[in-house]
């Protein structure tokens, strides 16, 4: 009886989640040397490239650009990422973040220069879904306080860069 019991237990516990692999978010960002500012990755976004793999990574290139709306700003320039790859990958955050240079060198950012701001979805007339994912990167202010809430002009800076892009793909 004991050993029924003991199989029965054990078959229950391998059919529960303690026991599924955890999902995680691996992605590496690539950012131009010495960006800080808002970073937003569109996905989904029709005839753009997919975004390649290392490994079990997903690279994500990141553009500086730059927003007409707040120019004479510190924040005139923000990142982007444009892709038809669909959606993202969410779980626990094992993405790693570098700096890369105009050879291709890449520097590791330490974590506490990176806060993850959040992800989101719209659509336009096209009812197309555009899923972006949005992030912030600094040199200055690495520490606790920015890993965990960010710099609150990044936080306008990715209002103003999200209503730009929501309205062209309107």
């Amino acid at each position: 009886m004991k050993l029924l019991f003991a199989f029965l237990l054990v078959g229950t516990l391998s059919g529960c989640s303690i026991f599924e692999k955890e999902k995680t978010s691996d992605n590496i960002y690539l950012i131009p040397e010495g960006f800080e500012g808002s970073i937003t990755v569109f996905y989904d976004v029709p005839n753009e490239p997919k975004l390649k793999k290392e490994g079990k990574y997903t690279v994500v290139p990141v553009t500086e650009l730059a927003l007409e709306a707040l120019k004479d700003t510190d924040i005139y320039t923000y990142g982007a990422s444009f892709t038809s790859t669909p959606n993202v990958s969410y779980g626990v955050v094992t993405d790693k973040y570098y700096y890369v240079d105009e050879n291709g060198k890449r520097t590791p950012i330490d974590k506490q220069c990176v806060h993850q701001s959040g992800n989101g979805s719209f659509s336009g007339a096209s009812e197309i879904e555009i899923i972006y994912s949005e992030l912030q990167i600094t040199k200055t202010h690495c520490n606790q306080s920015f890993w965990t809430d960010g710099i609150e002009r990044y936080h306008s800076q990715q209002s103003e860069v999200l209503g730009f892009w929501m309205n062209k793909y309107d």
